[in-house]
C-alpha cells in the first residue's frame, strides 16, 4: 500500500468519525462528544492538506486528476466548516458539511485516473483564479445550505407551533440562520463571478469551447446567484425565500460539478490512466 492510498483511507476513517460524532453529537445534546467530533474532523483535515499538498508537488496543477479536484473540494468545505464553527461556536453547520464533504472525498475514488491537462504557463494561474474561487464559491454555499435546511425545518415547526423539544431547543434562532445565509452570499458571489470570468477569459489559452453547455450553465447558475445576492444586498429580503434560493443555488452548482469533472470539459487533452 502506497502513501497516497494510506492517507485516503486515513482522512476517510477521520472524517467519517467526525461525521457521524457531530450528528450524534448534536442531535442527542452531547457536548463532549462534539468536541471529540470536531478534533477527529480537524485531525482528518490536517492529514487531508498534506495529502492535497503532496500531489500539488508531485504532479503540478497541470496534471490533477478528477478525483483530486473533487478532493480539493471536500477540503474547502471542511476548512470553511471550521472557520463557522471557531466564529459560531456552535457545531450545528456540520451537520451538512461534515457528510457532505465525507461524501464527495468518497465519490473522488469513482474519479480516479481522469486526468485534466492545463497549459503549463497558465497552469498556476487559472488554478488560484478559477478552481480556487468557484470551490470556495461552492463551499461557502454549502454552509448556506445546510442553514437554510435548517432554517426551514425551524420555521415550520414554528408556525405548526410544534415544541422545539430535543435538540431544537439548543439550536440557534432563526435570525442566525439567516444571517448565514447572508455572509455567504456577500463573500460566495463575488468569488464566483471572479472565477467565472477567469474561466471565460482563460479559455481559449486552455483550449476550450467558451460557448459550450457547461458554460451556460454556468451562466444560468451566476444569474441565480446574482437575484440573490441584489435580493439581500439591495431589497433587504431575508427568511425562507432566500434559504430557499440558496438550497437551490448549492444544488445547481453542484450538479454542475459532477457533470463538469465526470466530463472533465476544461481541457480536450482528457484521458484515463
Amino acid at each position: 500500500m502506497d502513501y497516497e492510498n494510506l492517507l485516503f483511507i486515513c482522512v476517510a476513517f477521520l472524517y467519517s468519525l467526525g461525521a457521524f460524532g457531530i450528528l450524534i453529537g448534536t442531535l442527542a445534546m452531547r457536548r463532549p462528544l462534539g468536541i471529540a467530533a470536531d478534533i477527529l474532523t480537524l485531525a482528518g483535515f490536517t492529514l487531508h492538506s498534506l495529502s492535497l499538498l503532496l500531489a500539488f508537488i508531485t504532479v503540478g496543477y497541470a496534471n490533477l486528476s478528477a478525483n483530486q479536484h473533487l478532493q480539493f473540494l471536500a477540503w474547502c468545505i471542511i476548512a470553511c466548516y471550521l472557520a463557522a464553527r471557531y466564529k459560531l461556536r456552535h457545531p450545528f453547520l456540520g451537520m451538512t458539511a461534515a457528510p457532505l464533504a465525507l461524501l464527495l472525498y468518497i465519490l473522488s475514488l469513482r474519479l480516479t485516473g481522469l486526468k485534466n491537462l492545463l497549459p503549463d504557463n497558465l497552469s498556476a494561474l487559472f488554478f488560484s483564479l478559477h478552481i480556487w474561487s468557484l470551490y470556495l464559491s461552492l463551499a461557502i454555499m454549502a454552509l448556506a445550505f445546510g442553514a437554510g435546511l435548517l432554517f426551514i425545518y425551524t420555521e415550520n415547526r414554528i408556525k405548526k407551533k410544534e415544541p422545539l423539544a430535543g435538540f431544537t431547543r439548543d439550536m440557534p434562532a432563526l435570525g442566525a440562520y439567516d444571517k448565514i445565509n447572508k455572509g455567504a452570499v456577500i463573500i460566495g458571489f463575488p468569488l464566483f463571478t471572479l472565477g467565472l470570468m477567469a474561466g471565460i477569459i482563460w479559455a481559449p489559452a486552455a483550449q476550450t469551447v467558451a460557448a459550450n453547455p457547461k458554460a451556460m450553465f454556468s451562466l444560468f447558475i451566476w444569474l441565480l446567484y446574482a437575484l440573490l445576492f441584489y435580493q439581500r444586498t439591495a431589497l433587504g429580503y431575508r427568511g425562507k425565500k432566500t434559504a430557499l434560493m440558496a438550497i437551490l443555488i448549492f444544488s445547481v452548482s453542484a450538479l454542475s460539478l459532477i457533470i463538469d469533472l465526470t466530463t472533465f470539459h476544461h481541457s480536450h487533452r482528457f484521458f484515463p490512466d
